[in-house]
């Protein structure tokens, strides 16, 4: 029973990666970057999600469509100011994650200051609560939410990219710029769309994760280290992959926090992904490699 309970909360809780996991993946299949300021996308949906909620009076889910657009709208700037003057020039990997790293220090910072550096929470009042049984297990409400969210939103990017003329507008201009430009194609634009998709995507993860504690503008952080490695395990440039690694790290890490030690969590986690990068470089189901900026 313990073991079944825990991989419930496993899978709970990589729900909330696997979200991450496939916005951090469609920057990659878009725009061939690791953007290190993709936490803070999750931050801001989580705090915009706050300030709608506390300051503003909004209720629950107009404030997380409010956290989520804000999100996507952060991700667009960050991509505007920070990486289009690159892609102009043409610079390689290296500038643009330098570039983020910037932008995600800047950004963090900007949190800081509104919130005095100090824990906010969403009202207790305003987040579902409650408790579900599923047989003799309880499941809160809560989770069963994240699940249910990242179910629906990971299906529908999957086909937006996979199955639709603007997805398939998106991976051309992933695999070639210029080729899709000669079909027609504004790389640009579609590039703007995927930083907009992406961040709020990215912005969803951090308002789930966020909604059953205080968090402060550090609640990205987290995420991004998670994100990556399930991104890694899964395979680059596939979201299906993504969020299978999404999935099996907050499995992982749960089990192995109930059945070892919470303290070896990383090591573990990290400890896959290094056994998947040597036994198939490109992940679980992934085929793309790093190219370009």
């Amino acid at each position: 029973m313990l073991f079944l309970e825990q991989l419930i909360n496993g899978i709970c809780t990589g729900s909330i990666y696997a979200l991450f996991a496939v916005g951090f993946g469609i920057v990659f299949s878009t725009m061939q970057i690791l953007n290190l300021a993709q936490g803070v996308y999750a931050t801001y949906g989580a705090m915009i999600t706050y300030f709608a909620i506390d300051d503003a009076g909004l209720p629950y889910w107009l404030a997380v469509i409010a956290g989520v657009l804000a999100a996507g709208l952060v991700a667009v700037f960050v991509d505007q100011i920070a990486f289009e003057p690159l892609r102009r020039r043409g610079v390689q990997l290296l500038g643009a994650v330098i570039a983020s790293i910037g932008m995600w220090i800047a950004l963090r910072e900007v949190l800081s200051i509104a919130t005095h550096a100090t824990p906010v929470g969403f009202p207790p009042s305003s987040v579902p609560r409650g408790r579900i049984e599923i047989g003799s297990i309880d499941i809160l409400s809560s989770q069963l939410l994240a699940v249910i969210l990242a179910a629906v939103v990971i299906a529908g990017v999957y086909h937006l990219l996979h199955r639709t003329n603007i997805g398939a507008a998106i991976r051309a201009v992933g695999y070639d710029k210029r080729s899709a430009q000669i079909a027609g194609i504004n790389p640009r634009t579609m590039i703007i769309g995927a930083a907009l998709l992406s961040g709020a995507v990215t912005g969803l993860a951090g308002i789930l994760l966020a909604g059953g504690q205080s968090f402060n503008f550090n609640l990205g952080d987290g995420l991004l280290l998670q994100g990556f490695a399930a991104v890694v395990i899964g395979g680059m440039g596939d979201v299906r992959g993504a969020a299978l690694g999404g999935l099996l790290i907050g499995v992982v890490q749960t089990l192995s926090a109930s059945y070892i030690s919470a303290g070896y969590q990383d090591a573990i986690t990290f400890g896959l992904v290094l056994v998947v990068l040597l036994a198939r470089p490109t992940g679980l189901l992934g085929t793309a490699n790093f190219q370009r900026a």
